[in-house]
Parts: C-alpha cells; sequence; structure tokens
C-alpha cells in the first residue's frame, strides 16, 4: 500500500522534474564566452603624463566574468573599466583577459603616454659663484642661464659653481613625481673628474612658482653621516686688499687661505661687486682626493676609495652615474630635513645645486662642481646602464 502510494506520488512529479531539467539545459547553452570589443580612437588612444584616460570595453556575454587588465606582464586592475595613469612618456602595452565559466577573450592596446612640459630646466632663481679658478671667465652679470634647456645643445656649455658653497637655485615648468625608482638626473660636465655637488629639492606648496615654500629637503648621499661631513657649514671669504690670495674663515673658528695650484687670475669674482667679502652656508663633504705619490715634490692627485658612491652631483664613478646621459640620477625617496630625518616627498618642482667639497688639491686647483643642467626623467627615454 505505501509502495503503491509511492509510485503514484512520483508519478505525478515527473512533469515537474523534466520541466526543470529542460529549463535548465536551456540555460546552460544560453551561456557563451565573453567576446571584448573596444572602440580605439582614428589616432589611437593618448593620454598625458600625470592624468588618467578612462578604457571602457564593450563586452558581450559577461555574465559571471572576471576582468584582468595586465601591463608588461603584470596585472595591474581585475576592474571592468581600466582608468590607466602614466607617469611617464612612452607607448604602453595593455591586455585585457575577461574570463567566464565558458570560456575566455583577449584583446590588447597601445596607449601613447606625452607631455606638454620641458624635461629640462627653464628657469634660475638664484646663482652665486664661489671663490675659484674660472672667476675671471665668468660675467659679473651671469645668471647661469647655460642651466636652461637640454644640455650642450648650440652654444652652452656647462655652469661652473666654482668652490665651496656656490650654488644655483633653478626650477622646472611642473612638478616632478616621485615614483618607483630615480626621478630626476642632474648632468655633469663632459669630463672624467668627479667633484661632488650636495643635491636640494623643494615643492611648490604655496604654488606660486617661487622656491620660498620652507626649508630645503636634501637628497642623502652616502657621506650624509661620514664623522668628515659637517652640517650646518659656513665660510666667509675675504677679498685680497692688494692682488694676494683670498682669505677665509668658518664658524668653527678655523682660517686659511685660497692658494692656487698653478699661475691664474685672480679667484675673486667680479660679480661680487663692491663686497669685501662673501658668505656661503651649506653642507661641508670629505675631501675628495688625495695625494697618492710617494715621491718628495711630485704630485699624483687621486679620487679617495669608498667615497662618494651615490647620491651627488658630478659624480662619474659612483653607483647612480649613467654613462649615457651624462648625468647622475637620483630618488626622491631620499629625502631628508635639515635634522637628517626621512621626510615622505610626493613631488617638487625646484632644486639647489652646490659645491660640497672645501678642497684644493694641489695642481688640481679647488675642487669646484660643474655642471650642466637638469631634467624630470619620466619626460625622457633613456638607456640603462
Amino acid at each position: 500500500m505505501i509502495l503503491s502510494m509511492f509510485y503514484s506520488k512520483c508519478q505525478a512529479l515527473w512533469p515537474v522534474y523534466i520541466a526543470l531539467l529542460v529549463l535548465s539545459c536551456s540555460q546552460a547553452d544560453k551561456i557563451t564566452g565573453p567576446i571584448i570589443s573596444i572602440n580605439i580612437p582614428d589616432d589611437g588612444f593618448k593620454v598625458e603624463v600625470g592624468k588618467s584616460i578612462p578604457i571602457t570595453p564593450l563586452i558581450t556575454n559577461d555574465n559571471h566574468s572576471s576582468y584582468t587588465w595586465t601591463l608588461n606582464g603584470n596585472i595591474v586592475s581585475s576592474d571592468k573599466i581600466l582608468n590607466f595613469n602614466p607617469f611617464k612618456i612612452g607607448s604602453y602595452n595593455i591586455q585585457l583577459k575577461v574570463s567566464n565559466q565558458v570560456g575566455t577573450d583577449v584583446k590588447s592596446i597601445t596607449i601613447s603616454a606625452y607631455s606638454h612640459s620641458s624635461p629640462y630646466i627653464t628657469k634660475i632663481f638664484d646663482y652665486k659663484y664661489a671663490p675659484g679658478q674660472h672667476a675671471s671667465l665668468v660675467p659679473a652679470n651671469w645668471t647661469g642661464s647655460d642651466f636652461i634647456g637640454q644640455p650642450w645643445s648650440g652654444s652652452k656649455t656647462f655652469t661652473s659653481l666654482g668652490g665651496w658653497g656656490g650654488y644655483i637655485i633653478a626650477g622646472f615648468d611642473h612638478s616632478i613625481k616621485n615614483v618607483t625608482g630615480k626621478d630626476f638626473g642632474v648632468f655633469t660636465q663632459p669630463g672624467p673628474g668627479s667633484e661632488p655637488a650636495v643635491i636640494s629639492v623643494m615643492n611648490d606648496v604655496n604654488n606660486d612658482g617661487i622656491p620660498n615654500d620652507g626649508d630645503w629637503l636634501e637628497i642623502k648621499g652616502s657621506e650624509y653621516n661620514n664623522p668628515e661631513t659637517i652640517h650646518n657649514y659656513q665660510v666667509t671669504y675675504l677679498k685680497p686688499k692688494s692682488g694676494g690670495n683670498i682669505t677665509w674663515n668658518d664658524n668653527l673658528g678655523s682660517q686659511g687661505e685660497l692658494i692656487p695650484g698653478f699661475s691664474t687670475t685672480s679667484w675673486w669674482w667680479s660679480g661680487y661687486g663692491s663686497k669685501t667679502e662673501v658668505v656661503f652656508t651649506g653642507e661641508k663633504l670629505p675631501n675628495a682626493y688625495q695625494n697618492t705619490s710617494n715621491i718628495v715634490g711630485q704630485e699624483n692627485w687621486a679620487l679617495r676609495a669608498g667615497l662618494f658612491s651615490f647620491g651627488y652631483g658630478e659624480c662619474y664613478s659612483n653607483l647612480d652615474y649613467n654613462t649615457a646621459l651624462r648625468a647622475n640620477l637620483f630618488d626622491l625617496s631620499d629625502c631628508v630635513d635639515k635634522n637628517g630625518h626621512s621626510v615622505p616627498v610626493s613631488s617638487i618642482s625646484f632644486i639647489k645645486i652646490q659645491s660640497g667639497v672645501f678642497q684644493i688639491a694641489g695642481w688640481l686647483n679647488e675642487i669646484s662642481t660643474e655642471v650642466t643642467g637638469a631634467v624630470d626623467l619620466s619626460l625622457i627615454d633613456y638607456p640603462a646602464n
């Protein structure tokens, strides 16, 4: 009796089971693999560096689909729409993969990133030559204008900062972003002799286009904590009274005389005008050269081993020198404040380069920085060493 009743109920439910099976099969038949379609402009996708462009694909059969955007083999997004924000000029190959339980479709596109900004320095705010052997070659009204623009173009030459303390303050026409890797470069002069400079930067916080936004942040170089490095150093150079050598005194009680290593005209710069003394303040780095000769009366000046491995301008043999650019490269993540504390920096607009070594190395004369400009590395293509 019970079996008979169960059999009867099953017979009654069979039409329902069959209907559900048919419906299930019908729905399965409707699930197909996704198909990607992207509307590409006639001149291709283009975006200005630092700005964003949305890439919106049209996906057919996208129910229950996953999205994977990759750049150079690295996943950059899993959203349906990609907002692409490049921080460097160049051509980018982007790939989208859309997958569901049935299939996968892949589509690749190319995006060109450009910039209307100049990669190079566009303005000089201050230039002060410190006493040195090129004093007679630098015009009294010189403002360091050769530091502007692309280096070594036309008749432009290097910019000499003179002996210790000499500096140039310059700016870009845009903000340099702190991205992964090196952010900006300082071009050396075309030569082999390292004459290290301290590099400092500043952001245009108040957006007035002038470097008046508080203290400078220093790029922390390899000798920052060297016992021979003196922070907050100051030197007063005194004008010779009757054709003699320049004398000096510092804020530590030391004094001395700038004695040229070979015959030269006065090291006192005509750009000082009627001043009888000039004062420079900054960071004094360790002496860069030593006389390696063991013969009395002979000189063989060579760079001291193990110093200035990174973080300074006009250094040719260190880790951050790019031979193709002839420039030292710097990372904004290496910024420190006046107390030596690491400071997070999102961007900068201004740069200060200052001669950092206070040394007269025999026939080499004073160790004086010469530089040829600076560059936002995100706006140029250059090969790695």
